[in-house]
Order: C-alpha cells, then structure tokens, then sequence
C-alpha cells in the first residue's frame, strides 16, 4: 500500500474519526483513510453504463462454501442478467464478506489488471476472513508489468466492531497459517488493540492488511502490515513519550523482538526534523518481505520539503538532483504528495512518493489521464494499463431508483447500525513512484473499493 490506499474527506478532527489529509502544493485536503468523512461540493454520480450489475445462479453462500465460483463465469454476466448484484441479493444482510465484494467487483476489473488464476488466488486468501472484517479493500498495480497480477489489500477499522471481526477470523485461521509466526504476531498485536485498557487501543486507527499477491511463488501468505496511527510528531520533550508507544509497544508486539535502541533512535530523529505541519501517519512492518527496520509514512509535507527533510535525516542523493527533478515533473499532475521512507540502520536510498488528485472525488476523479500518459511517455506504464485502470472507476447500488451522489452517500465506517442503503465504490486511490538514485524509476498504481452508505 502502499500504506495508503485510502480514502474521504472533510476538516481534519482530534478524534477517533481523524481524517488524514497532506498538504499540497496548494495546500488543498487530500483525505483518504480508513475511519474519516468526506464532505464535498455536489457532484453527479456515474451514469448506468458505467455501472455493471449481475447475480449468480445459486446463493452466493452456497457458491462460495463449494468453491465454485469461477472468475470468468463471473465476468461474463450480462449487465441485464440482474438489476442486483452478488452483494446485494442477500436480502435484509447487511454485514458483507470480503470475498462478496471480490466476486462484486470482478466483472469491473479488466483481465489485464488481474488474470483468472490471480483473482481466484485472491479469493482463496479472502476466504480466510470474516464477516465484517472490512468495508474498504483495494488492488495494487506494477505498470511496467504485463503480468495481470496484483497485490491484495484490505483496510481494517477501528469502528463499526471491524477489529473485533479481524481477532476472530485470526482465531480461526486455518492451521497452515496459524502455525506462521508471522500471522501469531499479527494476532497478537490485534488483540491487544481490541483491548481497551492497552495504549494501542486508541493510538491505531485502523490496519492494513498487504499482501503480495503479486508474485507467483507468494506460497504460504503473509500479509505486511500499515499501522493507521493517530498523527505522530515531536517538537518538545514531552511528545517524545505521545510517540514512544510504536517503538516500545507497537512494533516489538507485530514484529516478535525488541525494537535496537539505534532503530529507536533514528525514528525519534525522523519525527523531531519533520517539516512544519508534517506528520507521520503511517508506520509499517513488512513481514511478508523479511525486512528489518520500519516505513514511515509522512502526510501534509510540501514537495519543496521533501529533498532537504530527506538530507536532515541522513538520505543522500547520488543523482544530480534526480529527485528535485522528479518532483517538479509530478507537481504537475499530483497536487497532493506524502513521502515513504524506511528506516534501519541507515535511511535506505530508495524513497517513495505516494501521488494523488486533491480534492478527492473517487469515480469521477479528474486528472488521472494526463497523469497516465505522461507516465505512458516516460515508460513507467505500459499502455494497455492505463486504459485497464482509467476504466475502471464506477459505483453499483443497491437502490438503483436514484443516481448516486456524493452529497448523500458517506462511507459506511461512518454510519451507526448497517440498515441503510447501500453502493460500493470503484475509484483510483493514487500512483505511488519509487526512487532510488542510479536506478530506473518504479511506477504503480492503487485502487479502492469502498462500501458507501446513504446519509440518514
């Protein structure tokens, strides 16, 4: 995720529902995350042709538990099939699994972005949550690969009883993933933030869940984890302790050691240079990878900040000025930019730019053509992914007798109870460009699928 596929909107709180925003060029609000609201100005929904709805022919549970539901014989519904769709034939349920968003969506994703084989390994994975366990998912895309695979990843909140959802589906794992360390130390941590007495129980947000569905030989799955945590940054000696609970509680609990007091260090170093209105929002462990160290995950830092942020902390450029360039370059096409850095024994060379269009109007988010082709022209995309993404976008409803609007849908996270009516959301989240100085530049692309319910 990048740690960040997110998504809304609105003025940021000092809450539980805390909206996480970045600072632009403009200094516009850039709100996508997995607790917040988003107000906007009126807006249309998409039309019915961007909208593609179908049903199987047995109860979605029934095809699920027999495992007979096939990527393509989902793709190939015809749009009159059904007014309905797979989420939405389950009369009065309101409660979704994630693998009932998956086989929602699968008609919309282009076989260039995820092969049969892919989705179908995605799905076996998601068979192993639970009910509840998320309202917000999303794909991420290497643009330079012809692949057709993805990485799969799925944000869990602290509302709406998501995180109780995620300890239960943890306790029943299936024995070839509950015997992984790494899926122990992921329960762990979970449970003590459903805990209310434990100082995680507040500090995080929300999760992300990564997995790297992308490689062909994942083998036994492990999912890298983002920690969604309250903004973290120092500017006196008493915020050294607001902040101390990730090194000394967080990450030893998720990674199963002691965080190196050198590692401690140099995080604390990281958070005390952060630019004026800077903060971090996310840190993360990528388990999956084996790595050491932590990624942080910075919001609201102006681009013009970014290069000698990085040079305070000790990150050094061998490239005459590469990395001043690429951010004049992407200025023009991404108002809104937060900066991922890993963090070990050394700050590691290899940087990345999380890049989105602010403000924030999911499916009909405008920008992201010009931002492709240029992309296409420096050959970090292949063309055939650009068009893949750029048509994915869209909204499928439950009530299909009005147009969907964003002045009268909010994310579900937001809304007490789940009686209300219902859409989910197809949007392209961000572009995230990784730089390393002396090596080609990396470019992929994030999307999110998010349940939306209808304002009361």
């Amino acid at each position: 995720m990048s740690g960040s596929l997110n998504p809304l909107g609105g003025r940021m709180q000092d809450d539980s529902s805390y909206m996480y925003d970045c600072i632009s060029t403009y200094i516009s609000w850039c709100e996508k995350d997995i607790n917040n609201d988003r107000k906007l100005s009126q807006t249309t929904g998409r039309n019915n042709k961007h909208m593609i709805n179908f049903a199987p022919t047995k109860p979605i549970e029934q095809l699920n538990a027999q495992s007979e539901i096939k990527i393509e014989e989902i793709r190939t519904f015809s749009k009159e099939s059904s007014r309905q769709t797979v989420m939405f034939t389950k009369s009065s349920y309101n409660i979704f699994h994630p693998t009932d968003f998956l086989l929602t969506v699968a008609p919309n994703i282009s076989r260039d972005l995820i092969s049969s084989q892919n989705f179908n390994e995605i799905q076996n994975l998601a068979k192993h949550l639970k009910e509840g366990v998320t309202s917000f998912f999303g794909f991420e895309f290497h643009l330079a690969s012809s692949k057709a695979r993805s990485d799969y990843l799925i944000a869990v909140s602290s509302q709406k009883k998501e995180r109780e959802a995620l300890l239960n589906a943890l306790d029943n794992l299936p024995e070839n993933l509950s015997q992984q360390k790494e899926w122990q130390q992921v329960r762990r941590l979970t449970e003590q933030w459903v805990n209310p007495n434990s100082i995680l129980h507040n500090n995080i947000l929300g999760l992300w869940l990564e997995f790297d569905t992308s490689n062909e030989d994942i083998g036994i799955p492990v999912p890298n984890i983002f920690l969604q945590t309250i903004p973290l940054r120092i500017d006196t000696p008493e915020d050294v302790e607001k902040c101390i609970w990730v090194t000394r509680v967080a990450l030893p609990v998720l990674t199963g050691s002691k965080v190196p007091e050198q590692l401690e260090n140099k995080f604390i170093d990281a958070l005390k240079k952060l630019p004026k209105g800077a903060s971090v929002f996310h840190v993360a462990s990528m388990l999956a990878r084996g790595a050491e160290g932590m990624r942080l995950i910075i919001k609201r830092i102006k681009p013009e900040d970014i290069v000698p942020y990085l040079k305070s902390i000790g990150w050094e450029d061998s490239q005459d000025n590469g990395l001043t360039v690429l951010l004049n370059d992407v200025k023009k096409f991404s108002n809104c930019i937060r900066l991922h850095i890993n963090i070990g024994d050394y700050i590691d060379p290899k940087i990345g730019l999380e890049c989105f269009i602010s403000p924030d109007r999911y499916h009909e988010g405008e920008g992201w053509n010009e931002f492709f082709n240029y992309l296409v022209s420096k050959n970090m995309c292949l063309p055939h992914l650009s068009s893949a993404l750029l048509a994915f976008p869209g909204v499928i409803q439950e009530d299909q007798t009005e147009e969907f609007s964003l002045d009268s849908y909010m994310p579900s996270v937001k809304i007490e109870g789940n009686n209300f009516s219902k859409a989910l959301v197809r949007y392209i989240s961000h572009v995230k460009l990784s730089y390393e100085p002396g090596r080609p530049l990396e470019a992929k692309a994030y999307t999110g699928v998010r349940l939306f319910g209808k304002r009361q």
